[in-house]
């Protein structure tokens, strides 16, 4: 409560924007105290109002500068979703509802839509869902195939998808270029910049993702398409599993090699070899009780 109030004070906006929110919240929030008891359907009621009060006071700040915004609940503007509780999915029937509202606004009075990230509607059940991990990306692309776009971008905290985590090592850049497969092999592996299911309506559309930085929007990202050119490809990304499982490596020359390193200093991993037909690439995987290092 006080972060938003605070907030909408420094954009000197009317807190009448959230108020009605936090009063609701707030019996929402002793109904809960009193019947000590928290359902799935109530969690994801609850989670709802950060996004529907953030969203408000972003729409908000952008009319005040002089940029026309029309602020969106997603569960009122067509994501129609399965009732399945903080795991929700969306509906095909979403896509034409979603392009029917907003192209419909947009002729009647055109503003920069502003739209709550990760929740919908149950389509039986009539009430607020959230889409899960990888929500907020999951609502980026519905949009951006529901409204036919030629590029959809997710803005993160990272310049793109990088070829290791920067955490442990300091010099990984981006990766430039990305298949829909790869992008949802790596966050198998532990890539945490994209959750595959999010990145599926853009896969079905055709459409292009870019991963931009917020911090730092003149870097060009990570795109992520349906194909690429694979010939000049010797790695894309390092995932490091401190229990290792499994190294998985392009182009077979590489593999081979890494292959006799493995064996040489870690004689207990196990050494596998499948092809890639397509791109004549080679495919090596390394098994272990240990765990997993992914190139």
């Amino acid at each position: 409560k006080k972060l938003h109030l605070r907030t909408i004070d420094e954009l000197g906006l009317d807190s009448s924007i959230v108020s009605g929110f936090l009063d609701e919240l707030e019996q929402l929030l002793k109904g809960v105290a009193l019947m000590k008891e928290l359902t799935l359907r109530t969690r994801d009621y609850l989670v709802s109002f950060g996004e529907c009060m953030s969203t408000r006071i972003f729409s908000a700040y952008l009319n005040k500068l002089g940029k026309k915004a029309r602020q969106y609940d997603a569960f009122d503007l067509g994501f129609i979703t399965t009732d399945d509780f903080t795991n929700a999915d969306i509906l095909e029937a979403t896509y034409p509802a979603v392009a029917k509202r907003l192209h419909g606004d947009w002729i009647d009075d055109p503003a920069i839509p502003i739209v709550t990230g990760f929740l919908g509607k149950g389509w039986k059940s009539c009430a607020v869902t959230t889409l899960g991990r990888g929500g907020s990306d999951l609502t980026a692309t519905t949009i951006g195939k529901a409204l036919g776009l030629r590029e959809i971008q997710v803005w993160k905290d990272v310049d793109g998808v990088l070829t290791c985590d920067p955490n442990i090592y300091a010099n990984a850049v981006p990766v430039p270029y990305l298949t829909f497969d790869e992008a949802a092999e790596l966050a198998y592996f532990g890539a945490q910049v994209l959750h595959p299911q999010s990145m599926r309506p853009a896969r079905e559309g055709g459409i292009p993702v870019r991963v931009k930085n917020s911090y730092n929007r003149h870097a060009p990202g990570t795109v992520i398409t349906k194909t690429r050119d694979m010939r000049k490809v010797c790695y894309m990304t390092v995932s490091v599993y401190f229990d290792p499982s499994m190294c998985n490596c392009y182009r077979s020359l590489i593999g081979h090699y890494f292959a006799e390193h493995i064996n040489q200093h870690c004689p207990e991993i196990k050494y596998y070899h499948a092809g890639y037909s397509e791109h004549k690439d080679a495919r090596t995987v390394w098994l272990s009780s240990k765990g997993l290092l992914y190139i």
